[in-house]
């Protein structure tokens, strides 16, 4: 049976990179072991002081060819057009349906795919096109945790080697002895004892392999790392724990966090900035705490409606309830592509694409902040009950 998900115990007080000055940021909510999803309290993460933004993506869009054969032509529309920022020592959450694009997104940011138009930046140096030494640096800087934490680490190495291969392919630790004690200091910081990476990734429950994978992304020192729906092939409890580390090791190192998931509860808490995707398009963006207590797009507000209400005293709430199944990313509907499920859509919609804009009504103090895809952005909509 493989070893608790529990950590060995705290890893040491490190400051993070030799030379570095942390960013100082807010301290996202603790989650306890049991907490689900809950979109009603209030929001506590803090905004994080920030400069000019670290990661910047313009325009993004990615296709992928559909179907079997070289004569298709057909494509899916993976990514369409989305713009969004990132600042050091910042949490971004990216919500969605499946489908929508969220992981598609991720890769392109990491630069593991490269986007049909549109670019990401990092700290100035186009993503996309840097070769040689300036692509190397970019690699270390912006780092991925997977999904899957089974399929993510190699069944034939040991920890010690799947932790250490981002310091071999960078050079970043002279001998093996130095090798071995950076791979152990990883592991401390993550919750796992050192004595554990003699074992393979088969010994290891699901939510010790997502440890690992984590102090993986943490050997090149990066400045960002992008999670990939991180805790959603683990129990709530490992969850819990998982997300905690985050928010701690983000604190501690200061480095900024693209939190990608499901789970609406877990990125609210855990986010100062939250994406709403839908069909590869962005249909919300804007402060964690102004998109949960007065989301501006229907989408939004459809989403937030479904999460499974804690309290028995909730359940007469009043939710928008979608109509029909997504469109397909093959053939998305012309002008707004939310338009085919939205409660409040008018012809308008079916003709032109809404730009993300601030939404009419925005509060001096949300202006500038919030915006969002909709024609009738923050118009009220008939609801249903639950």
């Amino acid at each position: 049976m493989p070893p608790s998900d529990h950590p060995a115990g705290p890893g040491p007080a490190s400051a993070g990179p030799a030379g570095s000055t942390p960013t100082t940021v807010g301290t996202p909510t603790v989650l306890s072991a049991s907490a689900g999803p809950n979109t009603s309290g209030p929001l506590t993460a803090d905004a994080p002081t920030t400069g000019e933004p670290l990661l910047v993506a313009t325009g993004l869009r990615k296709t992928y060819r559909a179907g079997r054969g070289l004569g298709s032509s057909s494509r899916v529309h993976a990514v369409d057009g989305v713009d969004l920022t990132v600042a050091a020592g910042e949490t971004l959450g990216v919500v969605g349906e499946s489908g929508c694009g969220k992981s598609t997104l991720a890769r392109l940011l990491v630069g593991l795919e490269r986007p049909d138009s549109g670019q990401v930046r990092f700290a100035g140096l186009d993503v996309g096109t840097a070769r040689g030494t300036r692509r190397r640096e970019l690699r270390r800087a912006v780092q991925m945790v997977f999904q899957d934490p089974v399929t993510s680490l190699n069944p034939r190495m040991p920890i010690l080697d799947v932790v250490a291969e981002p310091l071999d392919v960078h050079k970043l630790a002279r001998g093996a002895v130095a090798r071995r004690d950076r791979v152990a200091e990883l592991l401390e910081m993550v919750g796992l004892a050192p004595d554990m990476m003699r074992r393979f990734p088969h010994e290891f429950s699901g939510g010790q392999r997502q440890r690992i994978g984590i102090a993986r992304a943490l050997a090149t020192e990066p400045r960002v790392v992008v999670c990939d729906e991180p805790v959603s092939a683990l129990d709530v409890s490992v969850q819990a724990q998982v997300v905690n580390l985050l928010a701690e090791l983000q604190q501690r190192l200061g480095i900024a966090l693209v939190f990608i998931a499901h789970d609406l509860g877990v990125v609210r808490h855990v986010s100062h900035r939250v994406a709403v995707m839908y069909l590869g398009r962005l249909a919300e963006l804007g402060p964690a705490g102004t998109v949960y207590q007065d989301p501006a797009h229907p989408y939004t507000r459809a989403l937030l409606g479904s999460v499974p209400v804690r309290h028995p005293r909730e359940r007469g709430r009043e939710r928008i309830v979608l109509a029909g199944d997504p469109p397909s990313p093959v053939d998305p509907p012309s002008g707004c592509r939310f338009h085919t499920r939205c409660p409040i859509a008018q012809d308008i919609c079916a003709r032109e694409t809404p730009a993300l804009l601030v939404p009419e009504g925005d509060a001096p103090s949300v202006a500038g902040e919030r915006v969002a895809a909709c024609h009738f952005a923050g118009t009220p909509v008939t609801p249903g009950r639950e």
